[in-house]
């Protein structure tokens, strides 16, 4: 569970995109930051362990200036286990070999580990750490992203071939330092949101991260099942893969925050996290209005609503029905902004 920000347009794209990252990470991320920006027909990318103003303070990454731009904040239950899970390498985006493409990622990959056993003796996996003999999943979508596009395939399509080739929660953004101003999303069944203005064109991973550009842009969900190319003035939407059906259940506001107040008040204060896992053993059922048996099978197919539930939890708190703080917490080494709610 991750947040993802992506714009084209004139805006400063540094500044822009990580005031959207930090919008976000305290629901989840803010263990690493990373930013790529397509400058001069070339990619340039900082990343780094820690959330958005920690890189800032450590790094270079406020130089990078472009018109087009690919931003994340990272969250791994993996990082929770300790710092030799939460190394540079493993901070998005990716970058290929050849430095012509980069790639971020939300969810879990689950069958990253067959894909990893067919690419490791031909691709360098700068995610691979001895210490657990294990890689981190997204850096395999890059691979196979990169292998479709140096055998002609143009990147839309490659992005649609690769993500389809995916099991799991899904959702791919990349840029080509051969297509200026352009930036392509393949969301299979994650939160997606889109944004318009007259020249520019952005997606977050939450209306969230938004809020600095309240009432300029044009706002509005992208559906499940896409492949989403965006450019200054255009923002198009296509199947991504048609043979395939995404559930996407309406989500009930005022029943999740009934089903979230039960779970604070049984368990006491959680994070996001916590209160969504709590949420998934029983809950989400009646915030979707599906039978539980349902729920499960959403889940398996990789329904991945994390982000875009926070925002009506975060109007409620913003309303006083359920209480929200932010919380200062040690994670793979470092210090993270983490929400935390309560009745």
């Amino acid at each position: 569970m991750c947040h993802l920000a992506a714009y084209v347009g004139d805006r400063p794209v540094a500044p822009l995109l990580l005031d959207a990252l930090r919008l976000q990470e305290g629901y989840f991320g803010g263990q690493a930051t990373g930013l790529a920006t397509l400058d001069g027909g070339r990619i340039r990318m900082v990343k780094r362990p820690g959330p958005v103003d920690h890189v800032i303070a450590t790094s270079a990454i406020t130089t990078l200036t472009s018109t087009t731009g690919i931003a994340h904040s990272r969250y791994s239950l993996n990082v929770l286990k300790g710092q030799e899970y939460n190394l540079k390498g493993n901070a998005h985006p990716w970058l290929s070999e050849d430095g012509s493409l980069a790639l971020m990622h939300n969810g879990i990959i689950t069958n990253y580990k067959e894909h990893w056993a067919a690419l490791r003796s031909t691709h360098v996996f700068t995610s691979y750490s001895p210490t657990v003999e294990d890689i981190t999943d997204s850096e395999v979508a890059l691979h196979l992203l990169d292998l479709k596009v140096k055998a002609g395939r143009p990147t839309a399509e490659a992005l649609r071939d690769t993500a389809n080739s995916l099991t799991g929660m899904v959702l791919l953004a990349a840029v080509n330092a051969e297509e200026p101003e352009t930036v392509h999303v393949a969301n299979w069944m994650q939160a997606c949101t889109l944004a318009k203005g007259d020249g520019e064109t952005m997606f977050t991973s939450s209306r969230l991260g938004l809020a600095g550009l309240r009432g300029e842009l044009d706002v509005f969900r992208a559906p499940r099942n896409s492949l989403i190319t965006l450019t200054r003035d255009l923002v198009e939407v296509r199947k991504l893969d048609p043979s395939r059906h995404a559930p996407d259940p309406d989500l009930a506001e005022e029943a999740l925050l009934e089903q979230s107040l039960r779970v604070l008040r049984e368990g006491g204060e959680m994070d996001s996290v916590a209160l969504l896992t709590a949420l998934s053993r029983g809950g989400f059922e009646e915030a979707f209005h599906v039978p539980p048996d349902e729920w499960r099978r959403m889940y398996l197919a990789g329904h991945g609503d994390q982000n875009q539930i926070m925002e009506p939890l975060a109007a409620a708190a913003a309303k006083g029905r359920v209480r929200r703080r932010v919380q200062v917490r040690r994670e793979g080494g470092v210090d993270v902004p983490r929400v935390m709610w309560s009745a």
